[in-house]
């Protein structure tokens, strides 16, 4: 009536029937995570690179300024033409910081990326949790 375990076994495992989905358990959440792990860092590249061509719009336009008070101007124009521009929501709190020193002007801007839920929802871990870009530019002095 029943068959004998270890001849019920090795028939078991010349069966293929069923060997597909027990593939497709192990290799669909591997290549979930990562499709996942692609999209957060294409989007961290994304968003690092914006906020760095946002510093050197900004500190490019310091250049025009004459003194300190007209470069600081300048450059909060550049930022807030640039927010417009940002990829990722909560633009608007993108922080900017300007030094002068020794004949040059340095941008910094920082974004927090816990403004952006695509970085909050994924399970990926992350460089930091803020963006940091710098620009230098040299001024006439």
């Amino acid at each position: 009536m029943f068959a004998k375990p270890a001849s019920f076994i090795r028939r078991l495992l010349r069966d293929p029937s069923g060997s597909a989905i027990v593939e497709a358990a192990f290799a669909v959440p591997l290549m979930a995570m990562l499709l996942l792990g692609i999209l957060a860092y294409g989007s961290w590249f994304m968003t690092a690179h914006s906020l760095q061509q946002a510093a050197n719009d900004a500190a490019r336009a310091a250049v025009a300024g004459l003194d300190s008070a007209e470069r600081r101007m300048l450059i909060e124009q550049s930022v807030t033409a640039s927010r417009a521009a940002f990829p990722l929501p909560g633009a608007q709190t993108i922080a900017f910081g300007t030094s002068e020193s020794g004949g040059y002007c340095t941008v910094t801007l920082r974004y927090n990326l816990a403004n952006a839920t695509i970085f909050s929802v994924l399970p990926v871990p992350l460089p930091g949790e803020v963006l940091e870009r710098s620009a230098v530019v040299r001024i006439a002095g």
